[in-house]
């Protein structure tokens, strides 16, 4: 079984549209126009467990809305797809446990507390118990090099320590998997992803 599937997924945007000024504003509060943005179009694709897929084109080409619907942060206009055997916007609870997302404008991690403390926080949250969350904060620190950087402020990392720590932190309690590997390099994601 593929570890995604997607089929036909379609995600159009009703926006509305306001003239400016006063005028312009109370036309939109009593008689609104809307147009309509197509982010996403009939994407179908399937990926299976360990491979790598990177998503590369103009800003509004449907990148972000394609993971958002993959994590089940969007619904669809149209279309199926499964994560893991989930069907993300009706599962997404249940998905959450098993996959970790990064968007690079919405750091996981605090700033000024070291790495292992939000990890740790990420047990607690994950209902864990401080054993088995030791455990799995030792092999994302492995599979990600980050051992000497869990205690390290994260206002003091450079930007690429940052990312690798913030897709770490993205990971849930049982598999090790990144939809969007922002400003990590292919060769350390490849490396990871095969860790479960």
């Amino acid at each position: 079984m593929p570890a995604i599937e997607v089929s036909n997924l379609h995600k159009t945007f009703q926006t509305k549209r306001k003239a400016a000024g006063m005028s312009g504003s109370m036309r939109a509060l009593f008689k609104p126009e809307y147009s309509s943005v197509e982010a996403v179009r009939h994407l179908t694709f399937q990926m299976e467990a360990g491979e790598l897929l990177g998503f590369i084109g103009p800003n509004g080409a449907g990148k972000s809305t394609t993971i958002k619907m993959l994590t089940g942060i969007l619904h669809p206009t149209s279309g199926d797809a499964r994560v893991l055997g989930y069907i993300p916007w009706t599962q997404r609870q249940q998905l959450a446990f098993h996959i970790g997302t990064v968007f690079g404008q919405r750091p996981q991690l605090w700033y000024h507390l070291p790495a292992i403390d939000t990890f740790t926080l990420f047990g607690k949250i994950y209902e864990m118990d401080d054993r088995a969350t030791q455990t799995r904060i030792g092999q994302i620190a492995e599979a990600f090099e980050i051992q000497d950087l869990l205690e390290t402020p994260v206002r003091k990392l450079s930007l690429g320590q940052r990312m690798r720590c913030e897709v770490a932190a993205r990971n849930g309690p049982s598999k090790l998997s990144k939809l969007t590997p922002t400003g990590i390099c292919p060769a350390q994601c490849r490396q990871n992803y095969h860790i479960s």
